[in-house]
C-alpha cells in the first residue's frame, strides 16, 4: 500500500507526522488520515510528499522496490531489530553475512600466520 510506504520512508528519515503536516500546510490530524488511507491523496499532494521525503513519485507508487526498515518501538526488549522485507532479500542478507563471517575468519587466520612468522624473525 502506497500510504504504508510513505509512512515507512517518513519514519526512516525520522520525520514526525507533525513535521510532514507542517511542510504540507495541513493539520497533523489531516496528515495522519492521509497516511492511514482515510483521505484520498491527489497527485499534486503525492508530489509534495515525495519532495519532502526526497524520493521520486515513481518510488512511492512502485510496488517493485522493497524497503527495509527498523522498528524503533521502545517496547521491544533487548534492542531487537525487526525487519519487514521479502524473503528473497532476507535470504540474500543472510548469505552475505555468512560470506562476511568466513572472510573475517580467513583474515584472522592470515594475521595469526603473519604474527607467528614475525615472532621467529624478532
Amino acid at each position: 500500500m502506497i500510504t504504508q510506504k510513505i509512512k515507512i520512508i517518513r519514519e526512516l528519515k525520522n520525520y514526525t507526522q507533525d513535521y510532514m503536516a507542517e511542510q504540507l500546510g495541513v493539520s497533523q490530524n489531516t496528515y495522519s488520515r492521509m497516511e492511514n488511507g482515510q483521505i484520498k491523496i491527489t497527485i499534486d499532494r503525492f508530489q509534495d510528499i515525495a519532495n519532502i521525503l526526497e524520493v521520486s513519485i515513481q518510488e512511492l507508487l512502485s510496488n517493485d522496490q522493497p524497503i527495509l526498515y527498523f522498528n524503533n518501538n521502545k517496547s521491544i526488549k533487548g534492542g531487537f531489530i525487526q525487519y519487514e522485507c521479502p524473503k528473497e532479500i532476507l535470504n540474500l542478507l543472510i548469505s552475505e553475512m555468512t560470506h562476511m563471517r568466513q572472510e573475517r575468519q580467513r583474515l584472522i587466520d592470515l594475521l595469526e600466520k603473519i604474527e607467528s612468522r614475525n615472532k621467529f624473525t624478532d
